[in-house]
C-alpha cells in the first residue's frame, strides 16, 4: 500500500493505474465529525498496486479524473451510490463505467452482501470494523488506520471476478449493466438547512402547533451552532432532546434541567441558547409550513387497485423465492404500485412506464401482463 500525499507520487500512481483495465475504488469521509462532510481519502487498487490518495494533503486530486472517467477502465465499487455522489459533489468526477459488488451479490441471492460478509464468504478473511466510524479528516493518519482503508479495495477486483461469473450464470448480466449505468448518473441530494427542515425530525408532525414553532427555533439554533463548531447537528444536541424541550417548553434553566433527570451534556453546555430558542418559538408570528403537497411519486389507489397490488406482490414474492433472491431483485413494491395504477396489458404499454427497468420488462414483462389480465380479462 502506498499513501499518496505529494503531486509527484500522485502522478506516478496515476501512470501505473492507466495501464489497468479494472480498478477497485473506495472513499472515506468525515460525515460523523464535520458539519459539511467531505471526501477525506480515495483508495484505488489496480493489479498488485494499492494506493490511498489524500485529498486533504494533496494540492489537487483532479488528475484522478484521467482514470476515474476513462471508459476503457472498469471501476469496481461496493455500495457505489454514496462514493459516486460524494466524489461528484467534491470533485465533479463523472465516474464510469462501474460494477457494484453490492448489486451483484443481491442479484444472485446472497443475503449477507456487506463487504465484510462477501470477503468472509469467498476469501475466509475477516475485515476489521475498528475504524468504521473514525475521523478520517484528522491528520496525521496512523499507519494501522491507513492499512484499514486500503483493505476496502484490496478484495474488490477478485470479488468482481467471482460475482460477475455468478451473475452470468444467473442470467442477470443485463440487470447489473443497466443498474450500474443508472448509478453513474447519481448526484448528491444534500441541500442547505432551512428552518422548516425541523419537519424531518421523527415525531415533529405530530406535535401541536405551539410545540412545532418551538421545535423549529430549536432546530435553527442547533444548525447555527453546528455550523460554527463544524460538527454534525446530531452531535450538538440530539433530535429526541429537541423534542423533549419542544413538548414541555421551559422558561428558565431550572425548568430546562428538570426535563433531563439524567444530566445531558449537550443541554447543560448551552442553556441560554436553548432557552432563547424556546422564547422565540413561543412568541413568533411566523406561520408553520402549510400541509405538504403529496409527492408526485406518491400514488393513491382505489380499493379495486389495492386488490391488484396485493395480487402482484404475491406473484412477485413467489417469483423471488423460486429464483432465490430478495423480492426487490425482481421488482420493487414502489414500481408495482405504479404498474397497478397504470394497469398495462401489453409490452408496449409497460414500456411507457418510466420507473420500470428494461431488464425487468425482458425478464418479467409477459408474466406481469399475465397476472394483470388474469384479474382483469381483456374484453
Amino acid at each position: 500500500m502506498e499513501y499518496i500525499t505529494t503531486p509527484d507520487a500522485r502522478d506516478a500512481a496515476i501512470s501505473v493505474l492507466k495501464g489497468c483495465s479494472v480498478i477497485g475504488v473506495d472513499t472515506e469521509g468525515d460525515s460523523l465529525f464535520s458539519y459539511q462532510e467531505r471526501v477525506s481519502l480515495i483508495q484505488v487498487s489496480g493489479g498488485e498496486n494499492h494506493y490511498v490518495f489524500d485529498p486533504l494533503l494533496l494540492d489537487s486530486v483532479l488528475p484522478l479524473a484521467s482514470i476515474l472517467e476513462d471508459r476503457s477502465i472498469l471501476k469496481i465499487l461496493h455500495g457505489a451510490d454514496y462514493d459516486l455522489a460524494s466524489m461528484k459533489r467534491d470533485f465533479h468526477f463523472n465516474i464510469g463505467p462501474i460494477f457494484d459488488t453490492t448489486l451483484a451479490a443481491r442479484a444472485i441471492g446472497i443475503e449477507k452482501f456487506s463487504l465484510q460478509g462477501l470477503v468472509s464468504r469467498y476469501f475466509q478473511e475477516t475485515l476489521s470494523k475498528k475504524y468504521q466510524k473514525a475521523d478520517w479528516s484528522h491528520r496525521p493518519i496512523p499507519k494501522e488506520q491507513l492499512d484499514y482503508a486500503f483493505r476496502d479495495t484490496l478484495y474488490l477486483i477478485p470479488l468482481y471476478q467471482i460475482l460477475n461469473k455468478e451473475v452470468e450464470k444467473k442470467g442477470r448480466e443485463d440487470q447489473i449493466a443497466e443498474e450500474c449505468r443508472l448509478l453513474e448518473e447519481i448526484t448528491w441530494n444534500g441541500k442547505s438547512f432551512e428552518p422548516n427542515d425541523y419537519l424531518r425530525i421523527k415525531g415533529a408532525k405530530q406535535l401541536p402547533p405551539g410545540s412545532q414553532r418551538v421545535l423549529r427555533e430549536l432546530a435553527v439554533a442547533r444548525d447555527r451552532l453546528a455550523r460554527e463548531r463544524n460538527r454534525p447537528p446530531f452531535k450538538v444536541i440530539s433530535n429526541w432532546e429537541l423534542l423533549i424541550i419542544a413538548k414541555n417548553p421551559p422558561r428558565d434553566e431550572t425548568a430546562l434541567a428538570q426535563l433531563f433527570p439524567r444530566e445531558s451534556a449537550s443541554v447543560r453546555r448551552n442553556p441560554p441558547l436553548w432557552l432563547e430558542a424556546v422564547s422565540k418559538g413561543l412568541t413568533t408570528d411566523v406561520s408553520l409550513p402549510g400541509r405538504e403537497r403529496r409527492s408526485t411519486t406518491e400514488i393513491t389507489l382505489t380499493r379495486e387497485e389495492e386488490k391488484l397490488l396485493v395480487h402482484l406482490k404475491t406473484w412477485r414474492n413467489k417469483q423471488a423465492e423460486s429464483e432465490g433472491v430478495e423480492p426487490a431483485m425482481v421488482i420493487s413494491s414502489g414500481i408495482l404500485k405504479v404498474i397497478t395504477k397504470e394497469r398495462p396489458t401489453t409490452i408496449e404499454s409497460l414500456n411507457k412506464i418510466p420507473q420500470i427497468r428494461k431488464w425487468q420488462i425482458k425478464h418479467y414483462g409477459m408474466l406481469l401482463i399475465k397476472e394483470i389480465t388474469h384479474l382483469y380479462p381483456l374484453r
